[in-house]
């Protein structure tokens, strides 16, 4: 008989995705778990509810750092009933691709993708510049997740890149900018890329799911400082993907995270980044528009 693996979700889409996907994968492993009480409603993917009750389930916590070869061991001995997984899991050798493309069901043509000529610029804004404010929150940021779900303060390992970073990008390429997600989560920062690319294409204001999909779907790919940015250009069939190595995405940083792919992964282009850690001070954010 199949047994559940529950996962309690933290955080938005992009932590979701890894939660799922780390599940999936130690449910492939055991062989007879199913993965239960999914919800990423940004890109309508709800599995089974699990049990209320979970006696006799091995409770799986942690952060990133995972034995999953002893855990799925474990679920193989027939010991539980089921199991629950709270984590986050940012690992990238603990992932199939193929696997994960394939658990996402979706396809680059799916979405607006932006060909050769195109340099497409995920921007990460919103909460991470000086955190979750209410009136932020008040504008529908973060929907449809709870207040639960987002990082309340500034958190130093996610922070948005300065403009003089991508106009380096766009001189060395020679190739349009096109800026995708979160333009608007910032009206000063999103003044200033426009001041600064006059010509560039700005998508504006859509849902994580045509995001996604035109980062899956596009050429040549600029990262933000994003777990949402990284799976959706780690599961690309992009030519080149510019990787900021800074934050969450900087090992030296964080070793317990590892999503730098390695050099064999030859679409990836890395730009180290100095190594700070983000609190959105006034020269922080100058720092940005200089």
């Amino acid at each position: 008989m199949r047994r559940p693996l529950s996962v309690l979700h933290k955080g938005r889409a992009g932590n979701r995705l890894f939660q799922y996907f780390f599940c999936a994968e130690l449910a492939r492993r055991s062989g007879n778990f199913y993965v239960a009480d999914v919800h990423i409603p940004d890109f309508g993917i709800t599995t089974e509810p699990g049990p209320a009750e979970r006696d006799g389930f091995l409770c799986i916590e942690g952060w990133h750092e995972f034995d999953i070869g002893g855990i799925a061991a474990e679920l193989r001995s027939g010991k539980y009933a089921g199991a629950t997984f709270s984590g986050y899991a940012q690992r990238i050798e603990y992932y199939d691709r193929d696997h994960c493309k394939h658990l996402l069901n979706l396809k680059a043509t799916d979405g607006q993708g932006f060909g050769p000529e195109f340099l497409v610029i995920n921007i990460r804004a919103g909460d991470i510049f000086q955190g979750l404010s209410p009136e932020l929150r008040s504008s529908g940021y973060g929907r449809p997740y709870g207040a639960h779900d987002l990082y309340s303060g500034v958190h130093p390992d996610y922070r948005p890149l300065p403009i003089a970073f991508y106009e380096k990008l766009v001189m060395e390429t020679g190739l349009k900018p096109v800026f995708v997600g979160e333009t608007a989560g910032n009206v000063a920062y999103e003044m200033a890329l426009r001041r600064r690319f006059p010509t560039a294409v700005f998508t504006g204001t859509r849902t994580p799911r045509e995001d996604f999909l035109t980062i899956m779907g596009s050429t040549h790919v600029v990262m933000a400082i994003s777990t949402f940015s990284w799976l959706a250009a780690w599961l690309s069939e992009a030519r080149s993907i510019h990787i900021p190595v800074g934050g969450c995405l900087d090992p030296q940083q964080r070793p317990d995270i590892n999503l730098l792919p390695p050099p064999t992964d030859t679409r990836y282009i890395r730009h180290p980044l100095p190594r700070i850690r983000w609190q959105g001070t006034p020269d922080q954010l100058a720092e940005l528009f200089s």
